[in-house]
């Protein structure tokens, strides 16, 4: 692999995106300082000042992973609170979708478990808020039952991830495959948690 042009002081981001690339391409297991150096040119001590160990390197992808997913939840829609609910799990599932290997690092917790990198901890719950203040409205305006915020919002969580997981380790058809899949199962949950006011509304 040809060198990438390296500038002084540019380092940092330059490793963490040939980083990316190879999560991408190949796993987190194929990500090494030393590897990484070779390709950038520079001494591994000079990537040591960087990242202390290669799972700090880790932790920062996934810091990245989750704030681009923190993005993407945000640019969703709050005007129609079922819609939006809908389109939250729709955005969730295409993330990990197009981006399996990262999204695997992000939640695996078999490389970065939780506690171990308060800014990644952080970043999690960044991402994880925009779901629960989307639940917290629905909620707030009747379309969902008077539960619990915390629990409805798990219970979400838990049916888009166990949609990701699935479809990203090959157990369920992909979105390109089944457009109507994930938002047919989304649909089904929403339809149980409904609100006896909006079920009368929309019956």
């Amino acid at each position: 692999m040809a060198k990438p042009a390296y500038h002084h002081g540019d380092l940092q981001p330059q490793a963490q995106s040939l980083a990316l690339d190879i999560l991408r391409t190949q796993g987190d297991a194929a990500i090494s300082l030393r590897a990484l150096a070779k390709q950038l040119g520079v001494s591994a001590p000079a990537l040591y000042r960087h990242f202390s160990d290669r799972e700090t390197l880790l932790a920062e992808l996934a810091i990245e992973g989750f704030e681009a997913l923190r993005d993407r939840l945000q640019a969703v829609d709050q005007e129609l609170p079922r819609k939006a609910l809908i389109e939250i799990g729709l955005v969730y599932v295409a993330f990990a979708q197009e981006e399996p290997n990262l999204y695997r690092l992000m939640f695996g917790g078999r490389v970065l478990p939780m506690g171990a990198h308060p800014r990644l901890d952080a970043a999690g719950k960044g991402a994880f808020q925009v779901l629960e203040n989307t639940v917290a409205r629905a909620r707030d305006l009747g379309y969902l039952k008077p539960s619990p915020v915390s629990l409805m919002t798990a219970a979400a969580w838990s049916l888009v991830h166990g949609l990701s997981q699935l479809t990203i380790d090959g157990h369920l058809p992909s979105a390109k495959a089944e457009p109507m899949l994930t938002e047919g199962v989304l649909s089904l949950l929403l339809d149980g948690t409904r609100s006896d006011q909006q079920q009368t509304q929309q019956d």
